[in-house]
């Protein structure tokens, strides 16, 4: 190549360089991580757990625990639908809610906490087979119920509750529990037609939890501090029986990188004890309940995606409640088409082994497909879902489509002060 070539593409590349203002720059990669910061915003306030932004905050690290406020915070949540499957349709509510909480700086990092929230069936009592999240726990035919309540302690790196409060299993189960409406019928979470509060998947019951953050990896790994969840439960009723577990734990580790990939693990085992199998074998139960879910969860700044896949062993029952041992996988995707559009799309299947006849024909098998159109995040939005079903009942009856359209209307107002 000649010299003078080579002098003009040496000028290319150094006007190339340049064209780039370091200012332009600068201010490009401010909007993007501007723009990464609302989506996680996004799918925070997204979560069924009302904790899951607290813990974001906690992640953020401690310089700010002397400086943050106390903040006593009511809130609400109207989820009204209109749904019809195969005819038979009506309006109903969709897990409408309304709470408080409290914060509370006792001596310096260290805070007590508390919550109350309420669940309503002011129109229809919710479907569990079409939407099992919203139930409002096995027995409870009331209009009104309690979803969440307890007391805790938060420090740093550790946050610790006693009540009524989503369990540790939780943590993994809402990469796809995510759908308006609908889903949440395979992972075990709200198993045996209750919120999963007696077995502690769900909305555990009388449970006793600790939330650790570990931040031990290297600064160059990209990696969050390591969240470590553990709870404790003991003598709850085994849905759908006369019976009682003994003593029921739960644990659960996620790993979150800088780069919004996340992956975990939960586990939930209650023990049954030997004396009471004899008389539960005609309700399938033949051992303990053990629920084990492994799943992942990935955002941009205009998609998110998230899949978890189950095992489950005496924890989930037919709709003639009957337990049996299978597996199951929940996906979830969106994606932002334009502005506050979204498409909604992805899939749950549960299926029992080979060889659980009492189990009969039943099965746990739809995919879904929707539109949003999102206000504030997903804290306001109008949907529609169309679930395609391809379940059965025991008896071998098929379930049919079913064709929802809702709305999610959330609001909150937040009192601070600072602590003395």
């Amino acid at each position: 190549m000649c010299i003078a070539a080579q002098l003009s593409i040496g000028n290319d590349i150094l006007h190339a360089a340049e064209a780039v203002d370091p200012a332009e720059a600068a201010e490009a990669a401010v909007i993007k991580d501007a723009a990464t910061e609302q989506a996680r915003e996004r799918e925070i306030n997204a979560s069924e757990d009302p904790s899951t932004k607290r813990e974001a905050e906690i992640q953020k690290g401690a310089s700010r625990w002397l400086d943050d406020p106390n903040v006593l915070n009511p809130y609400g949540s109207a989820r009204l639908r209109y749904r019809d499957n195969n005819g038979d349709s009506g309006w109903g509510d969709g897990g409408s809610r309304a709470g408080v909480s409290f914060r509370y700086q006792a001596i310096p990092r260290y805070w007590l906490t508390f919550r109350y929230e309420a669940g309503f069936n002011l129109f229809t009592r919710a479907s569990y087979l079409l939407d099992p999240g919203a139930s409002a726990g096995e027995g409870d035919n009331s209009d009104i119920f309690t979803r969440l309540l307890y007391l805790g302690l938060e420090t740093p790196h550790l946050v610790a509750t006693l009540g009524k409060n989503w369990s540790t299993y939780y943590k993994v189960a809402y990469f796809t529990d995510r759908f308006e409406g609908t889903g949440g019928s395979a992972s075990g979470t709200y198993n045996a037609g209750t919120d999963g509060g007696p077995t502690g998947t769900g909305r555990a019951d009388n449970v006793l939890q600790s939330r650790f953050y570990i931040d031990y990896f290297p600064d160059g790994w990209g990696i969050k501090p390591f969240n470590l969840n553990v709870q404790l439960q003991n003598n709850e009723p085994i849905p759908n029986t006369d019976y009682n577990y003994g003593t029921t734990a739960g644990f659960s580790a996620i790993i979150d990188t800088h780069k919004d990939f996340t992956v975990g693990i939960a586990l939930n085992w209650a023990d049954v004890p030997d004396n009471e199998l004899a008389e539960l074998a005609s309700s399938g139960i033949d051992d303990d309940a053990v629920a084990l879910l492994v799943g992942s969860k990935w955002l941009g700044e205009r998609w998110y995606t998230g899949l978890t896949v189950s095992r489950l062993l005496n924890q989930e029952t037919t709709d003639e409640n009957i337990y049996f041992d299978g597996s199951g996988v929940e996906l979830y995707s969106q994606y932002q088409v334009k502005g506050p559009w979204w498409l909604i799309a992805g899939l749950n299947a549960l299926v029992p082994d080979k060889g659980q006849t009492q189990a009969g024909e039943y099965k746990v098998e739809y995919g879904i497909i929707g539109a949003r159109y999102s206000i504030d995040g997903f804290r306001k939005m109008f949907y529609f879902n169309a679930r395609f079903d391809n379940g059965r009942l025991a008896d071998g009856t098929a379930l049919g489509n079913t064709y929802t359209i809702g709305i999610r209307w959330d609001l909150d107002k937040k009192f601070n002060w600072r602590p003395h």
